[in-house]
This record gives structure tokens, sequence and C-alpha cells, in this order.
């Protein structure tokens, strides 16, 4: 039985009356309704089989799976009213035309095909055939849609076999047979399509560009639409609002006094590891000025520094540790005269007694390990160094 798809009918319509013809888990199968699966980069509705919540729809082969929370109190042949979720589908809608609408001034204006599209919760995505592309044109676009939008066109739609349909000479090639619908906005645009689209571009509202993305040697293009405009222009208002208090600039100032701080800032980390790493290798010089023996073994686990900025230049064999729950990480210095020593013949021999992990590059070695025989480790350290 073809299922009756009266979103193309109606697509403003919000409720029906409709029979259930099969029942697969949680998926409802009905003889008509208005209730758009997902397709073409727009997800599917949402909404109500009786009271009963409808949290998907999808296309499966010819027929329209309404995907419920649960369908136990559903049987086939039941008589259902069906509601939808009308700001949700409506979102959708005024989001699918906006995409035509720029996709169209793409291609008319810059000569920008567009490669694939998306219409997330928050962002409407357009990924187009450039590894790059003018941030000015990005705000020409944005400009171009708006005044479309201002101005108001009508979105209508043709019905036409293929054959007739190619003879459009349209942005993009049709990937389907049958009966092509073609969706077409005056003079922005004309394009075979199975979405559902607002009937006017005054619908729209608002578009605003807010970004890109480079993917697979192309840019994606990011956009507002509808309400979302408004609530990311009143969120940077306050923002940049806030930190104008925050910082005593103003709204010409800000962003000279934001690079200021932010130098002020790398100053100070570079001036932090500087001490850090003096405080590093003063612990280091007083535990080697300390020795008894050009063996020195010591375990740091109470000393916060990083093993990067250990440095040293002395005829022995330096071995320090630390201990993290019974995770192990170790350093091995073998200057001067311990240079001959083979670090892998090492590793074999004594090392692998923590099971060593890790390597470097004459004289410095570091890695990981087990603390479980750390002190049959370092006796067997100095063992070998002293036969």
């Amino acid at each position: 039985m073809k299922v009756i798809k009266q979103y193309y009918n109606n697509p403003y319509q919000q409720d029906l009356s409709a029979k259930i013809v099969n029942i697969e888990d949680n998926k409802i199968y009905l003889d008509k309704t208005i209730f758009y699966p997902e397709g073409g980069g727009q997800p599917g509705d949402r909404g109500y089989i009786n009271e009963i919540r409808v949290i998907d729809t999808q296309k499966n082969e010819d027929q329209i799976a309404h995907i419920v929370e649960n369908s136990n109190s559903l049987k086939v042949n039941d008589e259902v009213i069906l509601n939808l979720d009308w700001s949700h589908r409506y979102e959708f809608m005024k989001m699918h035309t906006a995409q035509h609408l720029l996709s169209g001034l793409l291609y008319s204006h810059f000569k920008v095909d567009t490669l694939s599209v998306h219409q997330g919760d928050l962002n409407l995505t357009i990924e187009i055939d450039r590894d790059e592309f003018n941030e000015d044109d990005c705000y020409k676009l944005e400009d171009l849609a708006n005044k479309a939008i201002i101005k108001g066109s009508s979105v209508s739609y043709l019905e036409m076999d293929k054959k007739a349909a190619e003879k459009l000479d349209m942005r993009r090639s049709i990937k389907v047979d049958g009966l092509i619908r073609i969706v077409d906005i005056d003079s922005f645009d004309q394009i075979a399509c199975g979405g559902l689209h607002v009937n006017n571009l005054q619908e729209i509202e608002k578009i605003m560009y807010v970004g890109f993305e480079k993917i697979r040697k192309h840019y994606r293009l990011l956009f507002r639409v509808s309400d979302k405009v408004s609530k990311t222009y009143r969120a940077l208002d306050k923002i940049v609002k806030e930190l104008c208090t925050i910082h005593s600039a103003t709204l010409e100032t800000l962003v000279d006094c934001d690079k200021a701080l932010l130098e002020k800032k790398l100053d100070l980390e570079r001036e932090v590891r500087t001490l850090k790493k003096d405080n590093t290798n003063y612990i280091i010089n007083k535990i080697i000025n300390n020795r008894d023996s050009n063996i020195v073994c010591a375990n740091i686990s109470n000393y916060d520094f990083d093993f990067k900025d250990v440095e040293v230049d002395s005829d022995i064999v330096l071995f320090l540790y630390k201990i993290e729950d019974s995770n192990l990480k170790w350093y091995l210095y073998l200057g001067g005269s311990f240079k001959k020593y083979d670090f892998k013949t090492l590793r074999v021999n004594v090392l692998s007694l923590i099971d060593a992990k890790g390597g470097g590059r004459y004289p410095t070695f570091q890695g990981r390990g087990d603390a479980i025989n750390i002190s049959k480790c370092i006796d067997s350290l100095v063992g070998y160094f002293n036969e």
C-alpha cells in the first residue's frame, strides 16, 4: 500500500487522522502522514500519534516509519490522530528554504557549486566546491540573501518527468528517476528537491553568516537562520558589553585591549616556564652534588617538574623516577664516560625489571614502566655499571 504524503499536499498542516497499516517493534506505518522523513540534510519530524511521542521519522524503502517511544498501546487498523511538533518542523522548513536561496546565490553570483548541506539544531552548513572562499564574499552573500528575504519571493513547485526536467538546465544534475519534483524560487533557485519549504522567502526572516570550516579540501560555510539570528546577535552584544566593562574598554578599543592582555599572559607563561626549569635544575644539581658515587638514583615523586626540563652535563649516570599510583615515569642520563654503554642492552638486562617503555637519544632516555620492582631495578642498575 502506497502511503499518502500529506506533507507535500500541505506542508503547513499540523494534525491529521490516519490508520495504522503495520507495526514493527517501535516503528509505526500509516496509510497517510504529515510527518516528513529524514532526507536531503533535513531531519525527520517529531510529534505525537495519539498521546504517544514520535521521536523520529525515517524512510523504509517506499514506506515511512514513525519511530515512537512505546508502541504497546497501538495496533494495526487503529484510527489515530497525528500531531506535529510544529516549531521543530517550521524551523527546518525555513532553514531548508534558506539553503536553497544561499546555494542559488552562490551559483549565480560567485560561480560556486554546493556539494552537500546539513541542517543542524543551531547551524545550517553548506559545503562548497572551493578550497578557499574570501570571507568578504561570505558577507556579500549574506547581504544578497537578506535583501531577497526583505523583498520576498514565492516558493512554488513543478512536477515533470526526468527528460523534461533535465531541459531546465538546473545548477545540479537530477539523481532520481520517475516523476521529478522541482522547487522554484523565482530567479534565485530552481532545483529538484524532495524537501519541505516555506511559501515565501519573507518567512525566513533573517540569515547570518557565522564562519567556515575546512573539510575534505573544501570550504564548509556556516549560517544561522530565523530567530537564531536575533538570539545570536543579542548573545554577542551581551558578551561584548561584559568584556568592555571588565577591561574598561570601548567597542573600538576592546580588541587592542585583549591583544595586550594576551601578550602579558604569554610573557607570564614564559617567565613561569623559565622559573620552573630553573627550579628543576636547582633540585637536580642538589641531588648530584650530594651523591656518594657516579651512579645517582633518586625518587622525585614529591617534586613537580618535567623530565624535559632536566639539564645535566656531568660524568655520571643519573636515574630519576616518579611514582604516581602504580604508574612509573623514569629518566636516564648517561654522561661522559658512560656514553659507551649500549642503551638497548641496558634496557633488556636492567630496565626490563620495570617493564620499561620508551626511548630517546644519547645522552638522555625516558619513558614509563611498572613501579612494582623499582627497588630491584635500582640495585641491578648500580651493579650493572659497577661491574
